[in-house]
């Protein structure tokens, strides 16, 4: 008998035995387990309270100029967001088809300001008003308390309310002072304009800049055959980072609802304060390796928001891996490098502002991705954060590490002992 023979007569006897001795039902998103566990193995369950290290919050999420889709809010007392879109570079001429030089603009008309606004999340049941201020100033206007002042009647130069009917559609155009923009082309060629919205009680629109950003459309001549002049938001300042400058061309001011680093004892996600969570888990080795997962709970115990008013939506909450190596030490700048939620299998998670007590996110697939690279590439830590993150006042608070005893997060695993060995 050939070798050939006696090598295929011998893989199929093991196969064989393989396929009669793994009879465990062992499944999950990621497919075979690694090995095969001991027939009598009986599914365990246990719960590791020291398996969580850090957990702490940062705030201001997203970034500047990392979110071009922005809400404004006005809900009484506890929200009020509002936008700025930066004009500085205005035209001061136009040009007449045919004409040998360029003409310069001597008057405005049919000026307004358009935008698109989410019509599928949000649809408001009352009429809301919008106001448009010109908030141009030689003052540092990033800063809140610098722009705040300028929201006032003498610089409102647009107004108008738009009914129900008005906001099924996506876009809207918002008039806007004729002789206030031709003012600004004359005198400085620039324009800033900052939006708020009101209602009756209440009122929320979510501008979306990602598709279509808002922009201003003027008319320069009665000419009907000279086609209206189109104006994109483009920030001239500050002169030394064009990136800085590209991010404040369209942003937002949050005046009111953006809640502080939580107290002592708990952890956030979500809110106007754009908080997010970062956690890291210390989970021994021989846990990991000497057991089969089956699943991997996070528990946490929810304690009621700070600042919830009226606020009855559920914030949806995403788990993402963080890639950085454990030669990150700084923990910020490893939580900026983080997987997809989906490609790592881990569901996003809603939660109720007003709830409390115990909840669980599954992780059983992230388990089983850190036992496969091994805890020398990856630091074992996650990030909890908000699917419209600084978009909406909804907060997600839990108790941390540093809380009450029975209240901390842990993580509790289902497993199957290993005992018996093969490879499916």
């Amino acid at each position: 008998m050939s070798d050939r023979i006696l090598r295929s007569a011998f893989g199929a006897l093991l196969l064989i035995g393989t396929l009669v001795s793994c009879k465990e039902q062992v499944t999950g998103t990621l497919g075979c387990p690694e090995l095969c566990t001991d027939e009598s193995a009986s599914v365990r369950d246990t719960i590791l309270t020291g398996s969580i290290v850090i957990d702490t919050t940062f705030l201001g999420f997203p970034r500047l100029g990392e979110d071009r889709d922005i809400s404004l809010w006005n809900h009484v007392d506890t929200a009020d967001v509002r936008l700025v879109a930066r004009f500085d570079s205005l035209p001061l001429n136009y040009q007449i088809v045919g004409a040998s030089s360029d003409s310069l603009i001597r008057r405005v008309d049919s000026a307004s300001l358009i935008f698109t606004i989410d019509t599928l999340l949000q649809k408001p049941t009352l009429p809301i008003t919008i106001d448009a201020y010109d908030v141009d100033t030689t003052s540092t206007d990033t800063l809140t308390n610098a722009l705040i002042p300028l929201f006032r009647a003498d610089r409102l130069i647009g107004s108008q309310t738009f009914t129900t009917s008005d906001l099924k559609a996506d876009t809207l155009r918002l008039t806007l002072d004729n002789a206030a923009l031709f003012a600004k082309i004359k005198d400085t060629l620039r324009l800033r304009v900052g939006l708020r919205v009101r209602g009756q009680g209440s009122a929320h629109i979510r501008v979306l800049g990602n598709s279509f950003i808002p922009r201003i459309r003027i008319r320069v001549a009665t000419d009907t055959t000279i086609a209206p002049d189109t104006i994109f938001p483009r920030s001239m300042t500050p002169t030394d980072d064009n990136t800085i400058a590209n991010s404040l061309a369209f942003y937002k001011i949050v005046v009111a609802g953006a809640l502080p680093a939580p107290p002592p004892g708990q952890f956030t996600i979500g809110g106007l304060s754009g908080s997010r969570t970062y956690i890291r888990f210390d989970i021994p080795s021989t846990v990991i390796d000497s057991v089969q997962v089956i699943r991997a709970s996070l528990l946490l115990t929810q304690t009621k928001a700070r600042s919830i008013g009226a606020f009855t939506d559920t914030l949806t909450v995403f788990t993402q891996p963080v890639l950085a190596s454990p030669s990150v030490t700084d923990i910020y700048t490893a939580s900026q490098f983080l997987g997809g939620a989906r490609a790592y299998g881990i569901d996003s998670v809603r939660f109720a502002p007003r709830d409390s007590g115990l909840k669980s996110v599954e992780l059983v697939n992230l388990i089983r991705f850190w036992k496969l690279i091994g805890q020398a590439n990856t630091s074992r830590s996650i990030v909890l954060r908000a699917l419209q993150e600084g978009a909406t006042p909804a907060e997600a608070s839990f108790f941390s590490i540093e809380g009450p005893a029975a209240l901390r997060p842990r993580l509790r695993l289902t497993y199957v002992p290993r005992r018996g060995f093969g490879i499916p």
